[in-house]
């Protein structure tokens, strides 16, 4: 192993391992460092696939319960095996993880290196009591998880994403504070499994930085399931005795203490840069992490940013498309601005929600002049045929060039249909642009045909007027 790279890497999540493979293939010496002793990030570790597994699991298991819906009678005693679910975890993550090291190893440009990073200066950090010297540095130190400052003796014993992802026993009741999407996906999928699963919310409905009509129907579907949410909730302390947490909290005026035997705390994230060195290498930061320009360069020019450590969109593949911008700007002679107009999301909650490129709360934010188009799955044959007609695709289409610059989707299988409506946000495409395709039936994606249709001919009808 070397003491001198073209560029180290802090962090070995989406932005750091793609960007630290990208730079090896461009030919550049390099050394990629992160605290595990393999790569992933919290993605992999206790993030989107290991949730996706449980959640796989209970979504089966949710369907074996209700297959009477479909005049299939399974009345016996139907369980789950939950040791064996989250043994499919530790599996699944260690297999992706040996593979993602594989693939490093296999590039003789790249090494690979665990230990806690610091800065010591502008072009050194130290690892292990090791010192480094780099051309170029990407920070991509991801995030945790932001536990308020509240009183009480339980903070330090409450879960977080980490520690539900490891806990061999399915709980029978499960108390979470926050109703962001950590906490809506995970409420929604053990109380398919049988737990009793509680929401605190400081507001007025769930997921605050959703649209409020996606929003609203995840949240009816909660409670319709029998999930108990408590809206304008704030909370003063939490206590912890004979393994029990007693939480004390203000709602509407009145003084309520609630007890439960498990709590997990889901409010937010916060960057992981207090302990870098950063102030040493002259980098800027703030609350949202590092703070970067629009070619993701820090205050200091060769010094780079990634992924959850700064104040962009928190998601593993907009982490993936970062790396892909810095290492262009690295080492390419041009450079590329970011651009999250076109991004991408998913929120696996049930029914999931999908958004691609502007939604309309953004489009006003930036001034532009907008108009929607909406589909009602109640009135699609697949959504019929699959007994879940509720929800919606709708395009947000700039009034001047009449592109779609946004879609959201709300459907089981909102998932599904993101890809393309992220093409068609990504290509700027028109309501004619998505007709010159013919999609299949009965499909949940012929719903793009058909709002094109109803838009094309609303459009039609306007110029004519005009």
């Amino acid at each position: 192993m070397s003491n001198e790279y073209d560029l180290i890497v802090i962090g070995a999540g989406p932005a750091g391992t793609t960007a630290a493979m990208a730079a090896g293939k461009f030919g550049k010496k390099v050394l990629l460092v992160d605290k595990r002793e393999a790569p992933g990030g919290e993605c992999l570790f206790e993030g989107c696939i290991p949730s996706k597994v449980l959640e796989n699991a209970a979504n089966k298991f949710a369907e074996v319960k209700n297959s009477k819906l479909f005049h299939i009678d399974m009345s016996g005693n139907e369980q789950i095996h939950w040791e064996q679910v989250i043994a499919d975890k530790t599996e699944i993550v260690k297999k992706r993880s040996a593979a993602a090291l594989k693939a490093i190893e296999a590039m003789p440009n790249v090494d690979f290196l665990q230990g806690e990073s610091v800065f010591r200066d502008a072009q050194t950090i130290e690892v292990a009591g090791n010192k480094f010297k780099f051309k170029k540095a990407l920070i991509a130190s991801g995030a945790n998880s932001f536990i308020p400052n509240i009183g009480g003796n339980g903070l330090d014993k409450v879960w977080t994403n980490k520690e539900i992802f490891y806990n061999k026993a399915l709980p029978k009741e499960l108390l979470f504070i926050g109703a962001g999407a950590i906490s809506c996906e995970l409420a929604q999928m053990f109380n398919k499994l049988g737990v009793k699963c509680t929401i605190l919310t400081r507001s007025e409905r769930i997921l605050k930085h959703i649209s409020t009509e996606a929003a609203l129907i995840v949240q009816n579907q909660l409670i319709q399931d029998g999930v108990t949410i408590e809206f304008n909730v704030h909370l003063e302390k939490i206590d912890y005795e004979n393994s029990s947490f007693a939480l004390y909290y203000e709602q509407d005026g009145k003084e309520v203490l609630l007890t439960a035997p498990n709590v997990l705390m889901a409010t937010g994230r916060v960057a992981n840069v207090e302990n870098l060195g950063l102030n040493k290498a002259g980098v800027d930061f703030d609350r949202h992490g590092v703070i970067v320009n629009e070619y993701l360069q820090s205050s200091q020019s060769h010094i780079y940013a990634a992924g959850d450590c700064i104040n962009a969109p928190k998601f593993a593949h907009t982490a993936s498309y970062e790396a892909g911008v810095v290492v262009h700007n690295m080492f390419a002679p041009k450079a590329m601005e970011v651009d999250f107009s076109k991004n991408s999301w998913v929120l696996f909650s049930d029914p999931q929600i999908a958004v691609a490129g502007i939604d309309e709360q953004s489009a006003q934010k930036f001034g532009r002049e907008i108009e929607t188009a909406v589909y009602e799955y109640k009135s699609d044959a697949r959504a019929q045929i699959d007994k879940r007609a509720e929800g919606y695709l709708k395009y947000i289409i700039d009034k001047k060039t009449q592109e779609i610059i946004g879609a959201e989707i709300v459907s089981e299988d909102a998932s599904s249909l993101a890809g393309e409506a992220s093409l068609i946000v990504a290509n700027k495409m028109k309501a004619m642009d998505i007709l010159k395709a013919i999609h299949p039936h009965p499909t949940l994606t012929e719903s793009f045909g058909k709002l094109a249709q109803e838009l094309f001919f609303k459009q039609m009808m306007q110029n004519r007027r005009g």
